[in-house]
């Protein structure tokens, strides 16, 4: 007997539900305003950007509002399979089992569940997405930059502005080397691409000089592509160590919680 509990409607669970009961409660938790979750006895095709299957077994589902669908074993952290979002869900019953279909449009692809033990769905509804902010923000890779050159870049450069407008938009650092040469930096905290490359290239081409300016990508990664158009367009790149420039941000440079594990 399926056993229910919840709180003003905005998150519930319903334990050791049968298949049918099971099925009819997805059907209109589905409708991409929940976080839905179902631990059960599981098997699952994948067929779309490549192709996979997992024989039944202990599985946990979750279902995210928008549609994103995350599969997951009774081990690790990496899920069996995944989905981004969902264009269309079929849930259905049929010689004892739970199907449940998810379906992409851009690009194609179906994840296909099916259960033939349920053992609870579990349900919240979110009326309020709170922020969410990571510790070392471009805006802290640029600061970080800004304040120790010689530490990051391994050279000394000061820094006269940040964010500087231009036609091209707005460049992440201006400054001058130990030569007297005008410096522009673009930063990345993630792995650079051909795209910023060409901005770099675009302030660069911007600042209004005769002189020697040097275009500088400073980022923890570069693809070959880029690396290859950045040598081509006479710039240069830094690798930036993101551990490193966490380090230096701290008030104080003193050690952290982790430390200590």
């Amino acid at each position: 007997m399926a056993q229910e509990a919840s709180v003003d409607g905005r998150f519930g669970v319903v334990s050791s539900p049968t298949i049918e009961e099971a099925a009819g409660l997805l059907e209109k938790l589905l409708d991409g305003s929940s976080m839905v979750v179902v631990a059960g006895v599981c098997s699952s095709e994948y067929e779309g950007r490549g192709a996979s299957v997992s024989t039944e077994g202990d599985k946990l589902l979750i279902v995210k509002p928008g549609g994103a669908v995350i599969l997951h074993g009774p081990r690790g952290f990496r899920p069996l399979n995944w989905q981004p979002s969902t264009s269309h869900t079929e849930v259905a019953t049929a010689e004892g089992l739970l199907t449940l279909k998810f379906y992409r449009r851009t690009p194609r692809e179906v994840l296909k569940i099916a259960c033939s033990s349920v053992w609870y769905v579990a349900w919240v509804r979110f009326p309020e997405e709170g922020a969410f902010w990571m510790y070392m923000t471009e805006d802290d890779l640029r600061r970080a930059v800004a304040l120790h050159p010689r530490e990051l870049l391994g050279e000394d450069i000061r820094f006269f502005a940040e964010e500087k407008r231009t036609p091209s938009g707005k460049a992440d650092l201006y400054g001058v080397d130990g030569r007297g040469n005008i410096v522009i930096v673009e930063v990345k905290r993630v792995r650079a691409d051909e795209s910023a490359v060409r901005q770099l290239e675009g302030y660069v081409r911007d600042y209004p000089t005769q002189a020697k300016v040097r275009g500088i990508l400073v980022a923890p990664d570069i693809s070959d592509a880029a690396r290859r158009l950045l040598e081509s367009r006479g710039l240069e790149f830094r690798r930036v160590d993101l551990k490193k420039a966490y380090s230096l941000l701290k008030p104080g440079r003193g050690r952290s919680v982790l430390d200590f594990l």
